[in-house]
């Protein structure tokens, strides 16, 4: 008895000339904005090398070695907002998102509510929703 199972899918020799038009999804809807990278390639470095365990500790030592935090509880909030505008000199277009993210995450102060607290994740967290939010049109991908 022949128990395997062949699956053949017909593809239209046009394909790679025809937009190709996307289903229905259920990721987050967060993969579907390219955000560009946030953190000083050299900071990202030191923090990953090796990778810090659980959802915080990464993100905790960038912040840190960014100067983003006065201690472990307390942002920085003229630094954090000072990095963002400095960001935002070499990526045109999300002038909307910055400003959403500073009203929302640098002049409040929010909580994420993992397990326990993180004003590191809470930050940074707030931040890329903030930007999901003002995503531009250019940097959607979905």
């Amino acid at each position: 008895m022949n128990n395997n199972f062949y699956v053949f899918q017909y593809v239209n020799g046009d394909f790679l000339t025809q937009e190709r038009s996307r289903g229905a999804t259920l990721k987050p809807i967060s993969a579907c904005c390219d955000i560009p990278e946030l953190g000083d390639p050299k900071h990202l470095t030191e923090c990953s090398n090796p990778k810090l365990p659980g959802p915080c500790n990464d993100v905790q030592c960038v912040f840190e070695k960014s100067g983003f935090l006065i201690d472990k509880n307390t942002l920085n909030k003229e630094i954090y907002r000072a990095h963002l505008r400095k960001w935002l000199e070499g990526h045109k277009g999300w002038e909307d998102a910055i400003e959403k993210a500073i009203k929302d995450c640098v002049d409040k102060d929010l909580r994420q509510y993992l397990d326990y607290p993180c004003r590191a994740y809470d930050v940074f967290t707030c931040t890329g929703i903030a930007m999901l939010k003002k995503c531009p049109k250019e940097a959607w991908n979905c």
